[in-house]
């Protein structure tokens, strides 16, 4: 067999056993294409219909004010989402059975940052949106973000009853409290100060209570460091969910709709709070501590987004936040005492409501959704958005590598007078190449979600006794697109992670190795036509596991990922 004839010639250093010491090879050079294509989707409506049968001539796309030339033209309409086949009991894989657009819009509630009352408000109105768009055959999914990852409620489904079902499991206590890599969720009544471990009361209340002015100033700047570090904690969390999601739908085809459900996150992580004039105190030592990690959050986080042609739709489940009131309610830990207090909690709120509100016309913006905030009809905002995910435009053109690194800005124009959507803008920027890496490999080792920007399948081949032990032995399929393209130098340069955990989420075995080296031309034709066959193996202990593979290809930066189960008795 050819996959065979490729190990045998080129990849025999990738028969090493589990649980030996990761092959330390040379790095290579990495490919870089001269160019890099971006491209954007476009909602065109007119009077709230889609307005078909335009030309590429139709329309005009600029890159920071001058026009670019539109290689790639479609009008796409999307399609429901097909059914995967069903494989062999010992065979896995990640790739998608269909390569149309498909009409995908995943909910994503947020766990990590809403309150409790406004999860309630947010349950109701996702059940009252459910019981009329589930009727129009509209499929969705449903995730949860937690502070420990991405959790997945319900696969895509056109069963409206099935999504309610998810909404309603959210809400479980027990859910979110699974080790790291499991597949439950957060739980509807966990607040952001139980995620955190900061302000849910205790002894300092009395002395909040106590009505001394200085006593309350105190602790208000002591407290403020360590609320800092818990907005960027959540930050962080709810980034790297969003960062799972983008990986996971990446290898799908079309525009997909993301359904950003909560009470949103300070995209500065209380930035604007700490610079804002006449605060307790200048915290800008604190701020500099965690501004890059959180800004490069940031970045990966938006160009994973971009890449994965996903348009975010931020829905604000605080139905209209009342800044006043959040400083006059009693019940909070940091309630304020006395006029100077009042003063400065009322700014720091009012700070923090308009960062969040930023946040959600940014994401939106640069990712080509819309946001619904100080709103009271979240089921009809949607609505409006699944409507998004019917029919649209791609444009695409090529940027020249000699475009600066940064936020550059997009703007599509229309011959005509229209109601047009696009995202405003794409980050061009060499993101770190080692921290990428590694962010990558970690959250595909943790989530759910299978990866499916690199696809590949694998089957278990055997299992064998060892003294006591169960060896498993398994295959993987990887795609030829590792060779590169066929006009370049070419080089391999891989990551495979396989990690074995038992039904109560405990490792039980894992390895992870990396494969680095040239091509003779010759080596890289015979994997661009058949692929690489990678083997390996797992020792374990008799009993049932999941097993998350990953691949991770470093040239491109593409990662995939499965969890397969396999029974070792």
């Amino acid at each position: 067999m050819r996959h065979w004839a490729v190990v045998s010639a080129i990849t025999l250093a990738l028969l090493t056993p589990a649980g030996s010491t990761p092959q330390q090879t040379p790095e290579t050079t990495k490919i870089k294409a001269s160019t890099e294509l971006v491209l954007v989707p476009v909602i065109v409506r007119k009077s709230g219909a889609h307005l078909g049968g335009l030309a590429k001539q139709n329309f005009t796309l600029l890159q920071d004010g001058k026009p670019q030339e539109i290689a790639v033209f479609e009008e796409v309409h999307a399609t429901e989402p097909s059914a995967q086949p069903a494989h062999a009991p010992q065979e896995f894989t990640n790739a998608r059975a269909s390569r149309a657009a498909e009409r995908l819009t995943i909910i994503a509630i947020d766990l990590v940052n809403t309150a409790p009352m406004d999860q309630a408000y947010l349950k109701q109105e996702m059940l009252k949106f459910l019981d009329t768009a589930g009727k129009s055959g509209e499929p969705f999914a449903l995730v949860a973000i937690t502070s420990g990852g991405v959790r997945m409620l319900q696969t895509f489904t056109t069963d409206r009853q099935a999504v309610a079902a998810g909404v309603r499991k959210s809400a479980h206590p027990s859910i979110g409290r699974e080790p790291a890599g499991t597949t439950g969720s957060a739980s509807l009544d966990q607040t952001p100060c139980a995620l955190s471990g900061a302000g849910c009361g205790g002894s300092g209340n009395s002395d909040r209570a106590m009505g001394q002015l200085g006593a309350w100033e105190d602790l208000y700047k002591n407290e403020e460091e360590s609320e800092i570090f818990r907005d960027r904690s959540m930050r962080l969390d709810t980034l790297s969910s969003l960062q799972q999601i983008a990986q996971w739908l990446s290898g799908f085809p079309g525009r997909k709709t993301l359904v950003w459900a909560g009470s949103g996150i300070q995209w500065s992580g209380g930035m604007m709070r700490m610079m804002g004039a006449g605060r307790t105190g200048d915290y800008t030592s604190i701020d500099t501590r965690y501004s890059s990690e959180g800004a490069d959050a940031n970045t990966y986080t938006f160009k994973l987004l971009s890449a994965a042609n996903v348009a975010v739709y931020p829905l604000d489940a605080r139905h209209g936040a009342n800044t006043s009131f959040a400083v006059y309610d009693t019940s909070r830990s940091d309630a304020p005492i006395g006029d100077r207090g009042f003063a400065a909690q009322k700014g720091k709120v009012q700070d923090d409501d308009q960062e969040r509100i930023t946040m959600f016309e940014q994401i939106a913006a640069s990712t080509g959704g819309k946001p619904c905030f100080n709103r009271t009809d979240l089921s009809n905002c949607m609505t409006e958005f699944a409507n998004d995910a019917h029919d649209y435009y791609v444009l695409g053109f090529y940027v020249d590598k000699q475009t600066k690194v940064g936020w550059h800005k997009l703007l599509v124009k229309l011959d005509r007078s229209v109601d047009l959507r696009s995202r405003n803008g794409f980050m061009y920027s060499p993101v770190d190449p080692e921290k990428a890496r590694m962010t990558d490999l970690q959250l595909a080792m943790a989530s759910p979600l299978p990866y499916t920007a690199l696809e590949f399948s694998g089957s278990f081949t055997e299992i064998e006794d060892k003294a006591g032990k169960k060896v498993v032995h398994f295959a993987l399929n990887l795609p030829p697109q590792l060779a590169g393209p066929g006009e370049q130098e070419s080089s391999l340069n891989f990551d495979v992670v396989a990690i074995a955990r038992g039904t109560d989420g405990k490792e039980a075995a894992k390895f992870a190795q990396r494969y680095s080296r040239k091509l003779q031309p010759q080596q890289a034709e015979t994997i661009r036509r058949d692929g690489i066959r990678y083997l390996n193996k797992l020792e374990l202990a008799p009993g049932s596991y999941g097993v998350w593979f990953v691949v991770r290809d470093n040239n491109t930066g593409r990662t995939g990922s499965v969890v397969a189960t396999i029974a070792a008795r």
